[in-house]
């Protein structure tokens, strides 16, 4: 009994051991960069900034006056996954910044539009999360390097809001975005699909 059990348990073995070994092939990413950039103010709550390729964000002492940058994606496949949001710059690409310049990124429910304004993402003059956040999705140092803010669930519209992250230092950032050369990328994209 012993020995057909071992008999078996090794044809088995020799089978398993036999069969060939289906290959995975690695899969080309997609990268998309920003549709807009748009700026938003605490000094001008209600205005609202012509989308452009400038991404600037800034903050006073101990938060004050604000001026934060919204990105948008647009025309994400239905069915992609693992988008991640990443920033890189060729090599001695110009980034303005001084004093704090860690930047807090919020992943956004809502699509920006032409008419986004500082009140309709703090209504209540600032401070904490924006509105239609779905909470911190990441931060990040802009300092010339390559670098993965992180990756999430992917949506056919995905917007971000990035603030300087102290509460307490002035600081600011600033780079006129590369446009449609993702052979030179300098700023932010998405990948996914990977």
């Amino acid at each position: 009994m012993h020995s057909t059990l071992l008999l078996l348990f090794a044809n088995l073995l020799a089978l398993t051991t036999s069969l060939p070994t289906p290959s995975l092939d690695r899969r080309a990413c997609t990268t998309i960069l920003p549709t807009s950039y748009q700026l938003i103010s605490a000094a001008s709550p209600t205005f609202s900034f012509p989308q452009n390729r400038n991404f600037y964000t800034s903050t006073g002492s101990f938060g004050s006056a604000p001026i934060d940058t919204l990105i948008h994606f647009t025309n994400i496949p239905f069915g992609a996954y693992g988008c991640q949001l990443a920033v890189s710059f060729t090599d001695e690409y110009p980034i303005a910044s001084s004093g704090a310049t860690q930047l807090s990124v919020y992943g956004l429910v809502t699509d920006i539009t032409a008419g986004s304004t500082y009140e309709e993402y703090f209504p209540n003059g600032g401070g904490g999360e924006p509105v239609g956040s779905l909470g911190l999705f990441g931060t990040v140092t802009l300092n010339g390097q390559p670098h993965v803010v992180n990756s999430g669930v992917c949506a056919e519209n995905m917007s971000f809001l990035f603030e300087i992250a102290s509460q307490t230092e002035a600081g600011n950032v600033g780079f006129q975005d590369a446009g449609n050369n993702l052979s030179g990328i300098g700023g932010f994209y998405l990948t996914f699909d990977c």
